[in-house]
């Protein structure tokens, strides 16, 4: 048992064991995790982590920690968790006296056997509606129904990232809308406007872009679901047009030893077929001061997933001062409204008629530039933890009606 001392708060335990993941849930949960133990009020956190995790660093200092021994800390495409770590994280997080367990993505959920009250993150259903996309083997797919399905029995409550993705978890699982609360995403605070010119040229020509060339960019996973093969050829066709010779797109993202189906290679040769390598450029995972370096210099951020729960790049972009061209279906359109243009992703066309307005249209890409910096402004990470209070605050108020009929 963590002894503790009692506050008038609650105890709230919290799932870190995909805190050091690049992918947006791991984001996710380091902004989200960090407000919340920078602001505890009188809450207490316990964070249960895996060795690596916390010999790596990082961990939010005023957070209480639990370290268990698993040998693999989180799932992929290609593996589940032994039966061995997952009921070393059960047995572990049962011994400790908590009112609210909350796993920020049901893809590292494990069983609590315990009655504090469970709060299950979900950030979107792409795995339900593409499932030969995310988990390539039959053996993947099963080991994910089985797993978010006990999640969804024993949760108390959903936690999901906009009303894009609740509207779309209601709908897919018959989940009512009052019992999955919202609590967005943020950028980080290195998401800025910078105004050092030669530093961000510096940077595009780091990852291979002439000194005088315009550019698109790409930011996130290369999973098949995110459309990449069509992005790549409708730049292709849109750099055909003598006004758009100049531009080449840069695609960022954690490419080597990603833990889901990356596509990586797939996208590669396509960018050979097409003829493009020359002006297509692959960078493999940069740090975040880079990164924000080259959305700095871009034309815009293109997000063409076929869905997204949020689309956290976007707001990233937004928050160095540049437009999005983004999947419609999203939580784009609604938190960067007026910031980009927003495309049905199964429509080339759209995506090609973008790209030229932005490119050819400066008054155009600078009144969207505007927008999106503006609408950026009011995501923070301090609301997503005061959004998360509520949804704590909910379920033990009904645990106490549940006693008080008892």
């Amino acid at each position: 048992m963590v002894e503790r001392k009692r506050r008038n708060g609650m105890r709230i335990g919290i799932d870190g064991t995909h805190w050091n993941n690049q992918r947006g849930y791991g984001r996710y949960a380091r902004g989200l995790i960090t407000a919340l133990c920078a602001d505890p009020h009188d809450d207490v956190y316990t964070l249960f982590v895996d060795g690596a995790t916390r010999e790596a660093g990082g961990l939010p200092a005023h957070a209480e920690l639990v370290v268990v021994d698993v040998r693999r800390p989180q799932a992929s495409a290609q593996n589940s968790r032994s039966v061995r770590d997952v009921l070393a994280l059960t047995a572990r997080a049962a011994r400790v006296d908590l009112d609210v367990m909350f796993y920020p993505s049901v893809y590292t959920y494990f069983p609590m056997l315990s009655g504090a009250r469970k709060l299950v993150g979900i950030h979107d259903v792409i795995a339900e509606k593409y499932p030969a996309l995310i988990f390539p083997r039959g053996k993947g797919q099963l080991a994910w129904a089985i797993k978010s399905l006990m999640a969804r029995i024993q949760a108390d409550a959903l936690v999901t990232v906009s009303e894009y993705a609740r509207r779309e978890i209601a709908r897919r699982f018959g989940y009512a809308l009052e019992k999955i609360a919202v609590v967005g995403e943020a950028p980080d605070s290195v998401f800025r406007r910078v105004d050092d010119d030669a530093a961000v040229r510096a940077a595009v020509e780091r990852v291979g872009v002439p000194r005088a060339a315009r550019y698109f960019m790409y930011l996130g996973g290369v999973n098949p679901h995110k459309n990449v093969i069509a992005l790549l050829r409708a730049f292709v066709q849109v750099s055909a047009h003598d006004a758009m010779r100049d531009v080449h797109l840069v695609l960022v993202g954690p490419h080597a030893g990603d833990l889901f189906t990356p596509g990586i290679q797939a996208a590669q040769r396509e960018s050979e077929r097409l003829g493009a390598v020359d002006r297509v450029h692959f960078t493999d995972y940069l740090p975040d001061d880079d990164v924000v370096l080259l959305l700095n210099g871009a034309i815009a951020l293109i997000l063409p997933s076929l869905e997204e729960g949020y689309g956290l790049p976007g707001v990233e972009a937004a928050a160095c001062g540049i437009p999005v061209i983004a999947t419609r279906n999203s939580a784009l359109p609604d938190v960067l409204a007026g910031g980009g243009i927003f495309f049905d992703p199964r429509q080339p066309d759209a995506l090609r008629s973008a790209m030229m307005t932005l490119a050819n249209d400066p008054a155009q890409r600078a009144a969207y530039a505007a927008a999106a910096y503006e609408r950026s402004l009011a995501l923070t990470w301090a609301h997503a933890a005061e959004q998360f209070r509520a949804a704590a605050n909910a379920v033990m108020r009904a645990a106490l009606k549940e006693r008080s009929r008892a």
